[in-house]
């Protein structure tokens, strides 16, 4: 019963594409005006966006991606009771990140109704930022603060109101979508790589390795060698291979660009149609 209503999940969320598309086309704007995309939510929907937001870091080599939780850090791990009912909480919070009209906030409830977020969203449209809303309840009061609401309608739960369940896995969809669509639309992913990521750990150092590999066209001994000269950083050490230029020529190529992926798009090609001249 329960993977059955699962199947109703993707179906909703597609139907909510043109929201999601939208909210990308905010996130991106606030994201090249030096603000962030921040999430705001408490419970399961907060959890949700601490969860998006972390794993931005390593996946895209980003801090400009943030998420608040009602009662984080503690009620990240267990109920926090009361904190989702406080709606000053949620300004105190806004503040203390200093969120500015530069910034776009997006209020996840499953509800949409839940106190923190309902003020946040409030507070956030007082400070002129643009606001989202992600919700399950196609009559929310979030719905009216929000300049994009995105409802993926997935229907009652298995168990009455656990709102972890369907429309949890319904937040966690968009918010994979929101993210990810907006950081490939700013160039942070070049073909389908991880070309910003993070290799902090042994699986993440292979992983840096393998990408340079295909995406150079190169075999291990020499991407390795790029890669310590570039610093462990992986658009560096790929545009030294693809132009056959110096760490610091790289570097300086990279800073004129608004884009990484384009610069190495076209690096790419440039590289390809030399080689066939040759």
């Amino acid at each position: 019963m329960i993977n059955l209503e699962d199947h109703r999940v993707a179906p909703a969320v597609k139907k909510t594409i043109p929201q999601i598309a939208r909210a990308v086309e905010l996130a991106v704007e606030a994201i090249r005006r030096g603000g962030r995309l921040i999430y705001l939510g408490a419970g399961t929907s907060g959890r949700l966006g601490v969860l998006d937001a972390a794993e931005c870091i390593p996946t895209f080599g980003t801090d400009r991606v943030a998420a608040i939780m009602a009662g984080a850090p503690r009620s990240l791990w267990r109920p926090v009771e009361g904190t989702e009912d406080d709606p000053q909480q949620a300004v105190r919070d806004l503040r203390a990140i200093k969120l500015s009209r530069r910034d776009l906030l997006v209020g996840i409830s499953a509800g949409g109704q839940t106190p923190y977020v309902v003020s946040g969203l409030r507070y956030a449209q007082r400070r002129g930022a643009r606001t989202v809303a992600l919700t399950s309840n196609p009559a929310a009061p979030l719905k009216r603060l929000a300049d994009v609401a995105i409802i993926p309608t997935v229907g009652p739960e298995v168990i009455a109101g656990s709102t972890r369940m369907k429309a949890g896995t319904a937040q966690k969809l968009v918010l994979n979508m929101l993210s990810t669509a907006t950081m490939v639309r700013l160039g942070r992913v070049f073909s389908n790589w991880m070309i910003h990521v993070q290799m902090t750990n042994e699986k993440l150092r292979k992983r840096g390795h393998a990408i340079l590999m295909k995406a150079a066209g190169v075999s291990a001994a020499p991407a390795a060698r790029a890669l310590e000269q570039a610093g462990g950083s992986l658009p560096v050490a790929l545009l030294m291979l693809l132009k056959k230029v110096s760490k610091q020529e790289a570097v300086g190529l990279l800073q004129k660009g608004e884009s990484v992926a384009q610069i190495l798009r076209i690096a790419r090609v440039e590289g390809a149609r030399g080689a066939a001249r040759a």
